[in-house]
């Protein structure tokens, strides 16, 4: 029975250290595969994972308790440690879900610079000569403000419609709304 309190003890240390301390357990524990790494290259974001520390803790405070009682009622060891790998299944199940169910209600509020091109936009801070200056626009629902420069490199007025042309570095390159309209 000791052995079984012991590792019950230890998940439940785990747990309570990871509900007082927030994230320091929290994504940086997790452990993560190559198929993550591509993942969230692509955008498409992870999610919970079955090996990350809180359902790992979870597995192992259940099949503590599991096995303590299995033990307690005077089963073997034999039968003790399948009813606490089950037990284990169980609660990591249930925290797993139960993580899942979290991350699908985050929205993401990041907004990637690539798919601002062909958006219009106003200046809020006058782009001189040769300069940059700065842009606002709302987009997917925010409102965001980059700073930007002037496709040839003329100045352009502060509170001009302007039409984001293309990205240099994390610069925004933009064109006069009239000039697109002119061109076409």
């Amino acid at each position: 029975m000791l052995f079984y309190a012991i590792l019950g003890g230890i998940g439940l240390v785990f747990l309570v250290s990871m509900l007082l301390a927030g994230d320091l357990f929290g994504d940086h524990g997790d452990v993560a595969t190559l198929a993550d790494l591509h993942a969230d290259a692509d955008g498409a974001g992870g999610g919970p994972s079955f090996l990350s520390t809180r359902v790992m803790a979870a597995f192992m405070t259940a099949f503590g308790a599991g096995g303590m009682v299995a033990r307690y009622f005077g089963l073997p060891h034999v039968a003790a440690a399948p009813i606490g790998v089950g037990s284990g299944f169980v609660l990591g199940g249930i925290v797993y879900q139960f993580a899942k169910l979290l991350h699908s209600q985050q929205a993401s509020s990041e907004v990637q610079l690539h798919q601002l091109v062909g958006q219009s936009a106003h200046v809020t801070v006058g782009i001189p000569a040769g300069g940059v200056g700065q842009v606002t626009l709302t987009f997917a629902g925010q409102q965001t403000t980059q700073i930007a420069r002037s496709v040839d490199g003329t100045a352009i007025q502060l509170g001009a419609a302007v039409v984001i042309a293309a990205l240099r570095g994390d610069t925004l390159v933009v064109v006069p709304e009239g000039a697109i309209r002119g061109g076409a």
